[in-house]
C-alpha cells in the first residue's frame, strides 16, 4: 500500500500538465500592472506635452496686439472659467487657444490657471535691486534701492511683486502658469506613480505644472507703456 502511494506521489511530482497555467496565473497580474502603468504614464506624458504646447501658443498670442473682438457663443463655451473673469476679448482668446491645443485631454475648468504681470524680469526672482549695506543677504529698511517698477511707488518691491493686470499691458512681462492634478485611472498603479487624492479617498493623482514667461509687444491695441 505504501509502495503504491509512493509510486503515485512520484508520478504526480513528475507530471508537468497544468504547470504553464499555474505559472501564467502568477505572472499575469504583474504583466497587467506593468501594462496599465505604461499606458498611464504615456497618457500623462501626452497630456503634459499638449498642455505645454497649448500654453506656448496661448502666450504667443498674448504678446501680440491682436484684438479678436467678442467671441461667438460656441467659442466662448470652450473658454476655461479662469479666463472668463474679465470682459477682455484678448484674455478669452488666450483661454480658447489653450483649450483647443490640449485636445480635451485636460479639464481646464478644474485646473489652477494663474497669470501674473511684471514690469521687469528682475522683479520676478530678485525684486528691485538694492545695496546690501550690512551684508546680511536681505533688504533692510533704509538701504538704498532702484525704484524700477511701474508705477514708481517709493517703496522697494520684493521678489514676485506684480502689477495685477490679467494679461499685461504693453511691454509687460507676463508669467502664465497652469497647475493640474492628473487623476490616475488605475488605483493599483496610482500607489506607485501618484499620491492620494484628498478629494477622493482611495484614488490617486499626479500633479503637473507648466509655466511660460513672455514679454508683451511695446504697443497693445494702440496703448503705450510707461510710468
Amino acid at each position: 500500500m505504501n509502495g503504491h502511494f509512493a509510486r503515485s506521489l512520484r508520478r504526480f511530482a513528475r507530471n508537468s500538465e497544468g504547470a504553464t497555467m499555474i505559472e501564467f496565473a502568477f505572472i499575469f497580474p504583474i504583466v497587467l500592472m506593468l501594462t496599465f502603468g505604461v499606458m498611464e504614464i504615456s497618457l500623462y506624458m501626452v497630456s503634459l506635452v499638449t498642455l505645454e504646447g497649448g500654453l506656448k501658443e496661448a502666450s504667443r498670442y498674448g504678446i501680440t496686439s491682436q484684438n479678436p473682438g467678442a467671441l461667438s457663443a460656441s467659442d466662448l463655451a470652450q473658454v476655461p472659467t479662469a479666463f472668463k473673469a474679465t470682459n477682455d476679448p484678448r484674455t478669452e482668446q488666450i483661454g480658447l487657444i489653450l483649450n483647443q491645443y490640449t485636445l480635451n485631454l485636460i479639464d481646464l475648468n478644474n485646473a489652477q490657471i494663474d497669470t501674473k504681470t511684471y514690469d521687469s524680469f528682475i522683479l520676478i526672482k530678485d525684486g528691485e535691486p538694492y545695496t546690501d549695506l550690512n551684508g546680511n543677504g536681505q533688504y533692510n529698511a533704509g538701504e538704498p534701492f532702484q525704484d524700477i517698477a511701474c508705477p514708481h511707488n517709493g517703496v522697494r518691491d520684493a521678489p514676485g511683486t506684480n502689477s495685477g493686470a490679467t494679461v499685461g499691458l504693453a511691454g509687460a512681462i507676463v508669467v502664465y502658469t497652469v497647475n493640474y492634478n492628473w487623476k490616475v485611472m488605475t488605483p493599483i498603479v496610482g500607489q506607485w506613480l501618484g499620491k492620494p487624492d484628498p478629494g477622493s479617498p482611495g484614488r490617486y493623482i499626479i500633479p503637473m505644472s507648466v509655466s511660460m514667461v513672455v514679454k508683451n509687444e511695446p504697443a497693445l491695441s494702440g496703448s503705450t507703456f510707461g510710468c
